[in-house]
């Protein structure tokens, strides 16, 4: 069920025009993220991966919305890059 939710959220994500961002700025906050859930070995919801996604990325004086950090954090789901378990959460998937 929770990995239907997924797939109907990045169908969305895909079907938005907005969301176009440079190659540049989707490579660095990919590495943002990996190397968050590398450090942490794991985040419990999306709210806080999002979050400390946001908060690493003003530190490197990038301005990106949440809306573009999901769009990112589904599609490296989806590449099969990450993956969310319901005990674990959020993960480098291995």
């Amino acid at each position: 069920m929770l990995e239907g939710q997924i797939n109907e959220l990045i169908s969305e994500l895909e079907d938005d025009e907005s969301l176009i961002v440079s190659p540049n700025i989707k490579d660095k906050i990919e590495k943002i993220i990996l190397k968050i859930l590398f450090d942490e070995k794991s985040v419990k919801s999306l709210k806080l991966l999002t979050e400390k996604v946001l908060e690493r990325a003003i530190e490197e004086k990038i301005i990106i919305s949440e809306k573009v950090i999901n769009s990112i954090i589904y599609q490296l789901n989806k590449d099969k890059k990450i993956e969310f378990t319901q005990t674990n959460g959020w993960r480098i998937r291995i």
